[in-house]
C-alpha cells in the first residue's frame, strides 16, 4: 500500500477558489476520514486525488510516483461511490470481474481474485444474483468487492454508507473496519458524520471551507481540538459554549453571565478580564448544589441516558445526566464542570 501526498493542492471554479492551498500527508496502510459540513470541500478533494478533477495548481503523489497529470485509470486507486453504481444486466461475478476483464486480465485469474473478495465480504452466495436481488448492504458489499479485485494502491471511499438505513450503517461501519484492518489497506474515507469519522478513522482530517482545520487521531480532535469550528463539530451532541471573561483573583476561574463563576484547574497568561468563550461537553458537566445556575427547558430520554437542555444566564446549555434522572422543564439546576474538562477559546477561535 501507499501513502498519499498533497502539495499545496488547489481549486477554483471560475473566480471560485473552493480548495485552498491544501498540504496534506495521509500514511500508509492508515484510513483516514475527511470529515466536514456540507460544501466544505472534502468530496472535491477526493475526487482530485482520483484524478476526476483536475487541480488548479498543486500536486498529488501516490506512493513515490507523482499522478497529477494521470488519468484515474493510471493513478493506482479504486473508487467507492454513494450510489453503488452495479450494471443491472450483470450479476454479482460479473459486475466485480469486470474491470478485471477490461484490463484483458486471465480468466483463471480473474476468477480467483473475485471468488476470494466474495470471501472476504462474505457474499459467495450471492455471485449468481443480479443487483435488483440485492440488499442496500449487499449492494455495497458488491461495490466494495469491485474495489478489492483490483488490488490498488489506495482505496477511495465517498460517503458510501448514506443510503443505509441506521442499523445497517452501524453494521456496515464495523466491517468496513475490519476490512482494513485484515487487507492493511491505504483508505480514503469521505463522509459528513462525525460519528463514523471517529469510529473508523485512524487519523481524521477536519476541513472547514475548503481548508483543513486539525489533523489527528479521533481522541486527539476531541481532547485537544485546535480551535472553536473543530470542537463543535466533534463530539455529539456537540461542545456547549459559552462567553465570558477571565478572572484571575480570587482563584482563576470563567466568569459567565448572571454573575456565574466556573473555576478552572489552572492559571492562565491572560490578562484579568480578557473576553474568552469557554467549551464544555455535555458529559463533563454534572447536576451539584452550586455552580452555573439554570432550569431545565427539555429532557431527552434515551433509556440509559438522559439530555437536559438547561437555560443559563449565558445562554442554553446540554447536560448528559442518569437515564433515570427526575429532573423535568421548569426545574431549577445548578451545574459542576468536571476538573481540567473545560476548554478556553479566543474571540478569534483559536484554542487557548
Amino acid at each position: 500500500m501507499s501513502a498519499v501526498e498533497l502539495h499545496s493542492l488547489t481549486k477554483r471554479f471560475g473566480p471560485a477558489e473552493v480548495i485552498h492551498s491544501i498540504d496534506l500527508h495521509l500514511n500508509s496502510g492508515e484510513l483516514s476520514v475527511f470529515v466536514g459540513p456540507s460544501g466544505c470541500g472534502k468530496s472535491t478533494l477526493l475526487r482530485l486525488i482520483a484524478g476526476l478533477e483536475d487541480p488548479s495548481a498543486g500536486r498529488v503523489v501516490i506512493g513515490e510516483e507523482e499522478v497529477t497529470d494521470r488519468p484515474p485509470a493510471r493513478r493506482g486507486i479504486a473508487m467507492v461511490f454513494q450510489s453503488y453504481a452495479l450494471y443491472p444486466h450483470m450479476n454479482v461475478f460479473d459486475n466485480m470481474a469486470f474491470g478485471l476483464k477490461l484490463a484483458r486480465g486471465k480468466k483463471a485469474e480473474i476468477a480467483h481474485k473475485v471468488r476470494a473478495a466474495a470471501r472476504t465480504l462474505q457474499i459467495e452466495g450471492l455471485l449468481d444474483k443480479r443487483p435488483r436481488e440485492l440488499s442496500g448492504g449487499q449492494r455495497q458489499r458488491v461495490a466494495i468487492g469491485r474495489a478489492i479485485v483490483r488490488e490498488p494502491k489506495v482505496f477511495l471511499f465517498d460517503e458510501p454508507l448514506s443510503n443505509l438505513d441506521a442499523a445497517l450503517r452501524v453494521q456496515m461501519r464495523q466491517e468496513l473496519a475490519e476490512l482494513q484492518r485484515r487487507l492493511a489497506a491505504t483508505m480514503v474515507y469521505v463522509t459528513h458524520d462525525q460519528v463514523e469519522a471517529m469510529t473508523l478513522g485512524d487519523r481524521i482530517v477536519v476541513l472547514n471551507a475548503g481548508r483543513v482545520e486539525q489533523v489527528g487521531a479521533p481522541l486527539e480532535l476531541y481532547h485537544r481540538p485546535a480551535n472553536r469550528f473543530v470542537a463543535g463539530f466533534i463530539g455529539s451532541p456537540q461542545m456547549n459554549f459559552l462567553e465570558g471573561r477571565y478572572a484571575a483573583a480570587p482563584e482563576p476561574a470563567i466568569r459567565l453571565g448572571g454573575g456565574d463563576r466556573l473555576q478552572l484547574s489552572r492559571a492562565s497568561d491572560l490578562p484579568d478580564g480578557a473576553p474568552v468563550t469557554l467549551g464544555v461537553r455535555p458529559e463533563h458537566l454534572a447536576v451539584a448544589d452550586h455552580g452555573l445556575r439554570g432550569s431545565v427547558l427539555r429532557v431527552e430520554r434515551l433509556g440509559s441516558e438522559s439530555y437536559l437542555l438547561v437555560q443559563t444566564a449565558g445562554g442554553p446549555v446540554t447536560v448528559r445526566a442518569a437515564g433515570d434522572s427526575r429532573l423535568g422543564p421548569g426545574d431549577p439546576v445548578a451545574l459542576a464542570a468536571q476538573e481540567n474538562t473545560l476548554r478556553l477559546f479566543s474571540p478569534s477561535g483559536q484554542a487557548l
